[in-house]
């Protein structure tokens, strides 16, 4: 191989590492008008597409209705339709007089997306589908969700049923804490048994194509090649579709441990999956999920003043899990313990003593405080007074008590020597001249 040859080859090499290289870490182009990236560990934000322009969310709604559900009823709880009320749009068909559980009943309203379970379980547990949406709209902004406001459980067409690609991001980071919830929205295929009002068994395939979606009618165009639209990491969480809000999806992703939710708002046909793994397959490709401190881990041992311990160990008070970039070596990430000043007993347990501050090249990116695990008393007065831990101010000490009994026992014995006879001196002093002289006279 020529010299020139070569260096063409290193130019085209070259090339390629920086192609790949945009590959990877190029953001997503989405079709979609509104979307979200965020960890579910720590809520962190790792993309944003209009995340908090105000839209439609369709059946996406029934994550927040599936929330309310775990949180105020019993799963085992049997619920009878006890009218013939029809909700439009997609159903489980139920009839008037049919019972089901609370679990079946989330489970038809998160797999088969049913708007009729969805208003059944809102009226049992407010009383009415307007005491219902006041629950939701409530129990939202805990969540975080700030800009939505809905008006029914379901998702069907409201002008003022809204809600942004964050908001529906947080609500369903708190719905994934629920083992129920996460087991439900994996779930491909439900099946109902016949009852007395309905004969045939009830088949209902999840809305999600990420779940099932293989073969033709179930392939999307994904970085120019076509691909199924199951994906293997996906593991939720909810479609949903009306004319105004068009598709949205809502998608739960796990690989290594590491939990993302993306979130898209109004796309077109299956454009809705393409932005969605666009979405996925960029936090993966672009962040680390990492473990920074584990709660209760002991750090260090530090002095203390006046205690009856000489010494408080330190424990990590909080688990610090931080998303950072790729790039990061995890070695390059600096630890420094800051001790509070002065530190002095009594202290009680839970106190914050410290904090480990953690950085790379000297920007932040988090702090977890160090606490006392247990009680630890002021040292009884006498103690502090005669074995202080500075064995320097000890014999200090030491040598003043003894100079003071010393100095006692010089006072006590000048007051001896100037008493006698049981009576003290006085300034008259005998002359013996005087009585001489008076003898002399008397002669």
């Amino acid at each position: 191989m020529t010299k020139k040859n070569s260096i063409f080859t290193m130019i085209f090499v070259l090339i390629i590492l920086a192609v790949s290289n945009i590959v990877v870490y190029a953001s997503p182009t989405l079709s979609a008008p509104n979307a979200v990236l965020i960890d579910s560990i720590t809520g962190k934000v790792l993309f944003d597409h209009n995340a908090h322009t105000i839209t439609y969310p369709a059946s996406t709604t029934k994550v927040m209705t599936a929330i309310l559900v775990l949180e105020n009823v019993d799963l085992d709880e049997v619920i009878t339709k006890t009218d013939n009320n029809y909700v439009i749009g997609s159903s489980m068909y139920l009839l008037e007089g049919e019972s089901f559980t609370v679990e079946e009943l989330l489970q038809s309203l998160m797999i088969r997306s049913a708007n009729d379970a969805a208003e059944l379980l809102a009226i049992h547990i407010s009383g009415s589908v307007e005491d219902f949406a006041l629950l939701m709209n409530s129990r939202a902004k805990e969540l975080g969700a700030l800009n939505t406001h809905f008006t029914n459980p379901h998702g069907l067409p409201d002008e003022n049923h809204v809600t942004t690609a964050y908001d529906l991001a947080m609500i369903t980071r708190h719905a994934m804490t629920f083992d129920v919830f996460r087991e439900i929205v994996t779930t491909t295929m439900l099946i109902f048994e016949p009852t007395e009002f309905t004969p045939e068994t009830r088949y209902f395939r999840n809305t999600n194509r990420f779940l099932w979606g293989t073969g033709a009618g179930n392939q999307i165009l994904y970085n120019g090649a076509y691909t199924n639209i199951q994906y293997d990491i996906i593991d939720g969480v909810k479609t949903g579709y009306t004319p105004a809000a068009q598709n949205c999806l809502i998608s739960s992703a796990t690989k290594e441990d590491h939990q993302l939710i993306s979130v898209v708002l109004g796309a077109q046909g299956l454009n809705v999956y393409t932005d969605s793994r666009s979405l996925i397959d960029y936090g993966y490709n672009n962040y680390q999920f990492v473990q920074l401190s584990q709660y209760d881990d002991l750090i260090t041992t530090i002095p203390l003043k006046n205690g009856i311990e000489d010494s408080v160990p330190l424990y990590v008070g909080n688990q610090l899990d931080v998303v950072i970039s790729r790039d990061i070596n995890i070695s390059e990430i600096n630890d420094e313990i800051i001790i509070n000043e002065n530190l002095e007993a009594p202290i009680l347990s839970g106190d914050t003593l410290g904090k480990i501050v953690y950085s790379v090249d000297e920007e932040l990116i988090g702090e977890v405080q160090l606490v006392a695990k247990n009680n630890i008393d002021t040292k009884p007065l006498l103690r502090k007074l005669i074995v202080p831990s500075n064995l320097f101010l000890t014999l200090i000490i030491l040598f003043l008590l003894w100079q003071a009994f010393i100095i006692s026992l010089r006072i006590k014995k000048r007051r001896k020597k100037s008493t006698y006879w049981g009576g003290t001196s006085t300034s008259y002093t005998f002359n013996k001249n005087l009585l001489k002289t008076n003898i002399y006279k008397k002669k």
